[in-house]
């Protein structure tokens, strides 16, 4: 029998693109094809990891997106996959197992720790940190730029982007007050149905690179630490440290964004028809707020605020600059606790959980 190595293989069908990108639209999405099977795979089962870190995949993703070629984007993707590693100590394990399954149970997560750490351990070594840090401090000249032959990547995207730019700015001009959802009827007017899908597309090519690049950071707080190799963890706290702790004051920027949008969504929802209708179905409208804060940007809140305690906890400099910083926002440290707590309130007893609760007492 030929035994073929699925890892690799997806692996040399990326390679091609880490300097070029795709030219047709059918080539566009084979390449997003092949990278969501990578990561699928890569989630699914942490046996798969090692064979990826063997093959040097994190680099071939770091060459993606130090190309910022659309390649990138799903490099980004992989990254964030390999790296936070797929534990059942998250929320809704709600099934009655044997104590043998539970221990088995603790025992593969506890591998699978191990290689998210060794995998976390090589993306620093690889110089992950100096790709990673302008992708989460959202410098335009670091995105990768999605291909002409996708939707993002069009001129029509960039043209309907200009239009919006100007009706923005002739709104600012004559002094228009608006909440968001007028600004949304407004910036709709005078664009095609073509040229809105276009530039949702655009908008959700960068969303996915800001959240990403979040999820990958937080991931790197979780699980390097005082014995990780290459002094992983230490290069990682120091970065937060250097020109003037600018990456905390990016921190509270994310911090305070992620925690209005999640509110908002959750306000919204209460005040929905569908929150009347599951209330008459029987179901927990609770619950179902949650779900809609969470997708509303609840889950990056919380990652975002673990990353702000991890810097604060690690250096006095950064939490003395942090609490400075939430004071000038009209805020306080009381919205990094929010955060880590309803986190920490979210998952089963864990390394993870522990970590977020050292955090909230430390802080």
């Amino acid at each position: 029998k030929t035994v073929v190595d699925g890892i690799e293989y997806l692996l040399q069908s990326i390679a091609p693109y880490r300097k070029k990108d795709p030219e047709t639209e059918e080539e566009c999405e084979t390449l997003e094809n092949i990278f969501d099977a990578l990561a699928a795979s890569l989630f699914s089962c942490s046996l798969n990891v090692q064979p990826f870190l063997d093959a040097q995949g994190i680099e071939l993703m770091l060459r993606c997106l130090r190309e910022k070629v659309h390649a990138g984007g799903g490099a980004l993707r992989v990254l964030n996959y390999v790296l936070s590693g797929n534990s059942s100590n998250g929320v809704g394990n709600a099934v009655v197992i044997k104590k043998e399954e539970v221990e088995e149970e603790n025992a593969d997560n506890n591998d699978a720790t191990m290689v998210s750490m060794r995998a976390c351990e090589q993306f620093v070594d690889a110089g992950g940190l100096k790709v990673l840090f302008p992708l989460f401090m959202g410098r335009g000249s670091a995105v990768p730029n999605p291909a002409k032959c996708s939707d993002g990547g069009s001129a029509l995207a960039a043209k309907a982007g200009e239009r919006l730019r100007k009706l923005r700015e002739n709104d600012n001009t004559n002094g228009d007050d608006h909440d968001d959802d007028n600004e949304k009827k407004k910036n709709k007017k005078g664009l095609s149905k073509r040229e809105r899908r276009a530039l949702q597309a655009r908008k959700e090519w960068l969303h996915n690179v800001e959240t990403n690049s979040i999820q990958i950071m937080y991931a790197l707080t979780r699980h390097l630490d005082d014995s990780s190799a290459y002094d992983a963890k230490a290069r990682l706290l120091v970065k937060f440290v250097e020109s003037d702790c600018e990456k905390c004051d990016r921190l509270i920027e994310l911090c305070l964004k992620y925690s209005e949008k999640m509110r908002l969504k959750e306000y919204r929802y209460y005040r929905s028809d569908e929150a009347e209708e599951a209330e008459n179905a029987g179901i927990d409208v609770d619950l179902a707020a949650l779900h809609a804060k969470l997708k509303g940007g609840g889950d990056v809140f919380h990652r975002v605020g673990a990353i702000t305690a991890f810097a604060a906890v690690g250096s006095r400099r950064c939490h003395e600059h942090i609490i400075e910083q939430l004071t000038v926002r009209n805020s306080g440290i009381s919205v990094i606790k929010e955060s880590i707590a309803e986190f920490a309130g979210m998952l089963e007893e864990g390394n993870q959980k522990s970590q977020l609760e050292y955090y909230l007492n430390t802080i």
